[in-house]
């Protein structure tokens, strides 16, 4: 830039990502847990399905431990 400042998008190595260790750690789970190392079904829309079913299994989990935390 003729200004000298670098353009907004460039990587800047003091800033980090803050979500994306949760996601890793969301995804490990999932793979883990909810069997989603092979999918069962074959296509994209079933697939998509399985995901998608993964994750309300593991958001209504997570739902449950945080109220039972709350309510001690």
């Amino acid at each position: 830039m003729p200004n000298g400042r670098q353009p907004p998008w460039r990587h800047d190595p003091s800033t980090k990502a803050s979500g994306h260790p949760g996601a890793v750690q969301v995804f490990g789970t999932w793979k883990r847990s909810y069997g989603l190392r092979r999918m069962r079904w074959l296509g994209l829309a079933k697939a998509g399905l399985q995901v998608r079913l993964a994750a309300i299994a593991y958001n209504l989990r997570r739902t449950i431990t945080m109220l039972q935390g709350a309510a001690a």
